[in-house]
């Protein structure tokens, strides 16, 4: 027995390993900023770094949020200063369309001042993260502990859990970026774990010190963030089953076991729930004063968008697929082929019909701790699936499997037993193996097929596009306008128009230039401007490689009150966040302005 627990301590530690280098790869292929809401995440820990104090909701996004996560985040990174070569900026991507499958999918722009090795608030961010890395083995850990108090004999399928959980991509994911699901999962696992652990004590005297770790990991949780108050029934239900069975394996009378486990119960409660309120009543309080309710709901419902109508077969079908799609992988772009989503939809059906047909045939010979960890870890999969239902009803964008997480150790569960049900002996651990080694596959694939193309700067120009594009050879201070193409000169009031340009770089370049792009009349006024960056959203100009051609496509969306007429296309660049322009030099040296009009006229028909 202590051999076999050796090598699962073996293989769970070589779980986190590769967890560790996993997240770590996710971490640097991912750019800063592009994941669920890690920007307002970020601001929150660099606020509390730089003053100390909580913000108000006026101050930060995310202020609303119980603070754990931010604190640990600011202790980690308050000793670095922002770089006065890379003041801290937040460049949105004026180019990102998530309608159009060939614009890009990054929120951002990122510059050079980003890239290794990292300094000032980019060294700062790359340090949450790794905040985030470590509560993600911290899951993994009470997962595998979740488990094997569940099946102490059986070590695979506990391994299998912390596995599983480990290569998930999403987890991976958020694991790897700025994100208070980070701890609001670790902490909810350790909870369950406590649980399990709680109602499988054989011992009496132990009832109160296990009732004191759950206090001490509820309270975490709450802190962490507030709808993690769905574990409080299910813990205090815990310790009341755990105080009953305590009872009636005693010797003493029926009244005097009656009377002992309602103290004992009432000790056990007023620890765990004491030590709780000790470590998060205080933002609770808080909370009240400022916002007139304990949880902040009232700021978080009027920073969303409200739902209007009921909750529809048509909703709930939308909210299925975006929540079991992104519980895998899912963010705006990045996403598995349909066939992948039905291979794990498959094995999610075969391990749940697994878990039904072990609950119906084993269920009587499973000690009573077992059967009420079940119980509650479905009770507690119940109460947060209902609150995800009522969240849905309250505002939209609620299809995100991240909502979810706390109840990911039962998920694994589900799958790791369902799985072992089917298949006995020696061959159990081949396939349970096989689950694991099909995850992880999709663990090492995800950054390469699925991230980086999203997030790829702009592609080489190929010989072709630059013959068959009309030449300019102009150039701005370093940078070279080759040519253009336009797919089209004419265009109807609120169709679009595609402009394909194609830069160089002729030196490096140091900073970080914009290009405005703008349909002007006749007149001189415009009718529509893009400004960003001039390969349309990609990359920035200070990571150009001098001498490369890049090719960039440019969508100019022409407004529906458009007049119809003769317009031109300016072209003008300008530093990010000045308003100063660099001047045009023709291919012969001559001044051209501080505005390139390119030589086509576009034609503007009635809708």
């Amino acid at each position: 027995m202590n051999q076999k627990r050796d090598r699962s301590c073996l293989l769970l530690a070589a779980v986190l390993l590769l967890y560790v280098l996993l997240a770590a790869w996710y971490s640097v292929t991912i750019p800063l900023g592009e994941a669920p809401d890690e920007v307002p995440h970020f601001t929150y820990v660099r606020y509390l770094a730089q003053h100390g104090r909580l913000p108000t909701t006026d101050e930060e996004h995310e202020a609303f949020q119980p603070p754990l996560y931010y604190a640990l985040g600011a202790a980690l990174t308050f000793w670095i200063e922002d770089a006065p070569e890379t003041p801290f900026a937040i460049r949105a991507n004026a180019h990102y369309d998530v309608t159009d499958p060939d614009a890009p999918k990054n929120l951002l722009l990122h510059t050079a001042g980003e890239a290794w090795p990292y300094r000032g608030w980019p060294l700062a961010w790359h340090l949450a993260r790794l905040l985030s890395i470590a509560l993600g083995a911290i899951t993994i850990w009470a997962v595998f502990h979740l488990g094997r108090e569940l099946f102490p004999g059986k070590p695979a399928i506990p391994l299998t859990m912390a596995a599983l959980t480990a290569f998930t991509p999403q987890f991976l994911f958020i694991s790897a970026v700025v994100n208070n699901d980070n701890a609001a999962t670790a902490f909810s696992a350790l909870v369950l774990w406590q649980i399990a652990a709680l109602l499988h004590e054989k011992q009496c005297a132990q009832l109160w010190k296990r009732s004191a770790a759950l206090g001490l990991v509820l309270g975490l949780a709450i802190l962490s963030k507030a709808s993690l108050v769905a574990l409080l029934p299910v813990a205090g239900l815990a310790i009341v089953v755990a105080s009953i069975r305590c009872g009636a394996s005693s010797a003493t009378p029926q009244t005097s076991r009656a009377r002992s486990w309602v103290g004992r119960a009432a000790v056990s409660l007023l620890m765990a729930f004491g030590l709780a309120a000790l470590i998060a009543g205080w933002y609770l309080i808080r909370n009240w004063i400022l916002f007139g309710d304990p949880l902040g709901w009232s700021f978080l419902l009027e920073i969303n968008a409200r739902r209007e109508g009921p909750l529809t077969p048509e909703v709930f079908a939308w909210l299925f697929k975006g929540v079991f799609r992104s519980f895998w992988l899912g963010w705006i772009g990045i996403q598995f082929d349909d066939l992948i989503y039905w291979l794990i939809g498959a094995a999610c059906v075969v391990g749940l019909a697994g878990f039904i047909a072990w609950l119906v045939r084993r269920w009587r010979a499973l000690d009573g701790g077992t059967r009420w960890t079940l119980i509650l870890l479905g009770l507690h999969a119940g109460i947060t699936l209902a609150s995800l239902i009522q969240w849905t009803a309250t505002v939209l964008g609620t299809d995100q499997g991240r909502l979810i997480f706390p109840i990911l150790p039962t998920v694994m569960l589900i799958l790791a037993a369902g799985w072992a049900w089917w298949v006995r002996g020696r061959f159990q651990h081949w396939v349970l193996g096989g689950l694991v080694a099909g995850m992880l596959a999709l663990a090492v694939l995800t950054p390469i097929r699925y991230i980086g193309p999203v997030h790829a700067p702009a592609p080489v120009a190929s010989e072709a596009e630059l013959n068959a594009a009309t030449p300019l050879n102009v150039d701005w201070d370093g940078i070279r306008l080759l040519g253009y193409r336009l797919e089209s000169t004419e265009v109807k009031a609120g169709g679009q128009l595609v402009l394909h340009l194609y830069w160089q770089a002729l030196q490096p370049i140091d900073r970080d230039l914009m290009a405005l792009v703008q349909l002007v009349d006749q007149d001189g006024q415009f009718l529509m401007y893009v400004d960003g960056s001039p390969t349309a959203g990609r990359d920035t100009t200070d990571r150009w490689s001098p001498g490369v051609p890049l090719a960039s496509r440019h969508i100019l969306s022409v407004p529906e009150y458009g007049e119809p007429g003769e317009y031109t296309v300016t072209i003008g660049l300008h530093p990010f966040g000045e308003s100063s322009w660099l001047t045009v030099t023709g291919p012969s040296g001559e001044m051209l302005g501080d505005h390139l009009v390119l030589p086509v006229t576009i034609r503007v028909l009635a809708p």
